[in-house]
């Protein structure tokens, strides 16, 4: 009987998987734009946009929801998932998503914001003193034709707001090519595998930060004061 019971609790998981997995194979169930307050044309431009990026070979296919008040307006997959087998995109496709540790890092922020120990108008040198007089790189053409870097006053300092919604004037030492990419390289800003205090220290010597990095320090300077 026990046997019995257990295959049955076997087949009913297995019949559960298969109508969950057939679930996401399928999509989810749209509502018409209207009834959530879109406009069918102007969801219809989303279609036109991201076959255009396929076609002129900008990404290789992408899978695009829209979600308002708990009802899917709009739901559709476009191109391909491999470009090197033609796999088809599927609304069951599995995405690798990146730097998903700054959403968990700035919802601890917001729980001390919430329990009044952090304030979004906060300068960020309040937890990170190498950040009270940092400058801003400008990039001016010389005399001699040649591009260089001067390093000017802030107008206004950095906030926790600021680091929160990327608009800290902090950037990633990876990207571009231009001056401050340079200063980033000359630095040796990970020399030593440096933790994240130290690594903010670096960044701010030189003007600029790496916005993760400082958040985590930011955070993490907050709870050792409690």
């Amino acid at each position: 009987m026990l046997a019995s019971i257990r295959l049955r609790g076997v087949a009913v998981a297995a019949l559960l998987l298969s109508a969950i997995s057939g679930a996401f194979a399928e999509g989810p169930i749209t509502a018409k734009p209207e009834e959530v307050g879109f406009s069918s044309a102007g969801l219809a431009r989303i279609d036109a946009y991201l076959k255009n990026e396929i076609a002129t070979d900008k990404i290789p296919g992408a899978i695009m929801m829209i979600q308002r008040n708990g009802k899917t307006a709009y739901f559709n997959s476009f191109g391909v998932r491999d470009p090197a087998t033609k796999a088809p995109m599927t609304p069951d496709t599995i995405f690798r998503i990146y730097s998903m540790s700054k959403p968990v890092t700035t919802v601890a922020a917001m729980m001390l914001v919430e329990e009044g120990r952090l304030q979004l108008d906060e300068p960020l040198s309040k937890y990170i003193p190498a950040f009270a007089d940092v400058k801003v790189g400008v990039e001016k053409k010389g005399e001699d034709g040649k591009i260089g870097l001067d390093l000017v006053p802030v107008r206004r300092p950095i906030t926790i707001q600021d680091l929160m919604r990327h608009t800290s004037g902090l950037t990633y030492g990876f990207f571009g090519e231009g001056a401050v990419k340079k200063l980033y390289v000359e630095a040796n800003l990970g020399e030593g595998d440096p933790d994240s205090a130290l690594f903010a220290e670096r960044l701010a010597a030189i003007g600029s930060d790496r916005l993760m990095l400082a958040v985590r320090a930011l955070v993490a300077t907050a709870v050792e004061a409690l």
